[in-house]
């Protein structure tokens, strides 16, 4: 296969400089028939390279074919309008990869995806088609994307279609913006205990009397500590405030739980769990 490659380029090549029009006379007959001159030429170009007459006049005898495909389709192209792509499969189609297909440059992207998928076999949403280096958009037209006459285009297979990718896509960001909606209510959460424990500790309870006469809801404790007679108990600041958070978060997710908001309810109950201990 190497060996192949290498000689079509370099008979390409001498072909190119020594200006040979193989789809004219004398290498073309009028009926596009193979000419004598043909075997004069491939004898020549086989001892320039030293390789087999046969192989070269074989590989020579492909370009000819090839060109008069490609001038037949020009001739067309001019008469009626109907361009031809040279359409390029997937790798896993080992045979056939390079295949031609007529169409009008006036159908749409969406139009020639639909119409490459059923002349190959593909499923129409499971493939894209890259021209000029570019994806064909499926909403312009061929013409207004600069897709002209002898066009190269690839086929290339999706493991997912386009749709399946947006569904899964909008899927995540749902998914992605309910979790920052939780994680939200959460630190709210967090912030609204933490401002009621820091008032349960600002007052002691010496200081009970004061609220005998004037009620400040901003300083009034949030929570009292009191013994089986009611009699207010003495608790280090630090302690009161780990406490009030511990109930705090434990009322909290036990309300989440109440509601099926389990995503809410857990991180609240540890954090209870770990202010009690």
């Amino acid at each position: 296969m190497a060996q192949k490659k290498y000689l079509q380029a370099k008979l390409t090549q001498f072909l190119r400089e020594d200006r040979i029009q193989l789809w004219k006379p004398p290498y073309t007959d009028e009926n596009k028939k193979v000419g004598l001159a043909l075997k004069d030429l491939a004898k020549k170009y086989s001892d320039k390279l030293e390789c087999c007459e046969n192989e070269v006049e074989k590989i020579i005898e492909e370009i000819r074919c090839k060109a008069i495909e490609r001038g037949t389709g020009n001739e067309n192209y001019r008469t009626t309008g109907i361009a031809t792509i040279e359409v390029f499969l997937p790798p896993r189609l080992k045979k056939d990869r390079k295949n031609l297909l007529e169409t009008r440059l006036l159908i749409t992207g969406r139009e020639l995806r639909s119409k490459i998928a059923e002349t190959f076999g593909f499923q129409e949403n499971y493939i894209k088609i890259v021209i000029n280096k570019k994806q064909l958009q499926l909403g312009k037209t061929l013409e207004e994307q600069g897709v002209a006459h002898n066009v190269k285009a690839m086929v290339l297979e999706l493991k997912q279609s386009e749709e399946d990718v947006r569904k899964n896509f909008q899927l995540e960001e749902e998914e992605q913006n309910e979790a920052e909606l939780k994680e939200k209510q959460i630190q709210r959460t967090k912030r609204g205990l933490e401002i009621l424990a820091q008032r349960g500790t600002q007052i002691s309870p010496q200081q009970s009397d004061i609220f005998k006469t004037v009620v400040d809801p901003e300083m009034t404790p949030y929570l009292d500590i009191a013994n089986q007679t009611g009699r207010s108990i003495r608790i280090p600041a630090s302690e009161r405030k780990a406490l009030m958070l511990a109930m705090g978060y434990h009322e909290k997710g036990r309300a989440f739980l109440k509601r099926k908001e389990y995503g809410i309810a857990l991180p609240c109950l540890l954090d209870a769990d770990k202010y009690f201990w």
